[in-house]
């Protein structure tokens, strides 16, 4: 017997009551959970790559922090005005510059938010005169220092056309709290694009102060010439020899020549002692100024 309409109607909602009961279920009971389960995990791990991130950063500031520390002036105050202007004195003897004057401020303090103290500045202030190679050797071995340390102000000053610049430099250097020792860090720096010197000397090259400029060297001709005494009271002659120019000096007077500025503090019969740049210098006569030795006391 066949089945009427109505019953293959009824029955066909029945199936459809059934397909979608399943969908039902399967949305709600099976995939939903999955999914939800799914995008929790998909969030910790994002979580997990966000935290990992933050930690490498987090050691990355620290190796950043250590190096900071050794790198960083003593925390005194007091030794880092001494320790540091000695080591500014000796690079610009090593680098050759002259008539060097090095004078240091009061330092300022960084404090976090509950008034503990980050760190402290320090500004130093260096005159000298050279020439531009001098102080292209100076920048060098300046920057290839380990120190927290920066030039925040550069004038230079050509002297006329004799090749020679009257500098003056402004530093700023940086003593974190905690940072132990009373020495500078020796280890060099490793901010410099090469370590070669070499690869600088095409500054000297492109002098922009070079026109017309002599670049004759004036301590090889800057000379004692004569040393004389008046009633027992002795008198350096020195003489510029590029300029033929010739000053009188008596002992304990001050002095400025291109080649070199400071002061007459002993004058013996064939040889003058002069202080320069906190260091003590002996020209026998007759020599350039170039061949100059460090004093021994007599």
């Amino acid at each position: 017997m066949k089945p009427n309409r109505q019953r293959i109607l009824l029955a066909m909602l029945a199936l459809m009551a059934v397909v979608q009961a399943g969908d039902w279920v399967l949305n709600t009971m099976i995939q939903g959970p999955l999914q939800l389960r799914r995008g929790k995990t998909e969030q910790l791990q994002a979580d997990i790559r966000k935290r990992e991130a933050s930690l490498a950063e987090t050691r990355n500031a620290a190796r950043q922090i250590d190096g900071w520390m050794k790198q960083s002036l003593p925390s005194d105050p007091e030794v880092t005005r001494s320790v540091y202007r000695s080591w500014l004195l000796s690079l610009i003897r090593t680098t050759k510059l002259r008539n060097a004057t090095v004078d240091s401020g009061s330092a300022s303090t960084r404090k976090a938010k509950d008034n503990k103290v980050l760190f402290r500045s320090m500004p130093f202030s260096v005159r000298c005169r050279g020439s531009l190679a001098e102080f292209n050797a100076f920048l060098f071995q300046f920057s290839n220092a380990g120190h927290l340390h920066q030039i925040s102000s550069m004038t230079l000053n050509p002297i006329g056309a004799t090749g020679q610049f009257d500098i003056s430099l402004g530093i700023e250097t940086l003593l974190l709290v905690g940072r132990k020792g009373d020495t500078l860090n020796t280890a060099p720096s490793e901010l410099l694009a090469s370590k070669e010197f070499s690869h600088y000397q095409p500054i000297v090259k492109d002098n922009i102060f070079g026109i017309g400029i002599d670049n004759t060297d004036p301590m090889q001709h800057t000379i004692i010439s004569a040393i004389t005494f008046s009633n027992g009271t002795p008198l350096v002659w020195i003489t510029e020899q590029l300029s033929s120019r010739t000053i009188q000096v008596g002992a304990g007077s001050d002095f400025d020549t291109v080649a070199l500025s400071g002061r007459v503090i002993e004058v013996h019969d064939q040889d003058v002692i002069i202080e320069t740049s906190g260091e003590r210098m002996q020209f026998p006569i007759g020599k350039p100024f170039s061949e100059g030795i460090p004093a021994v006391r007599r």
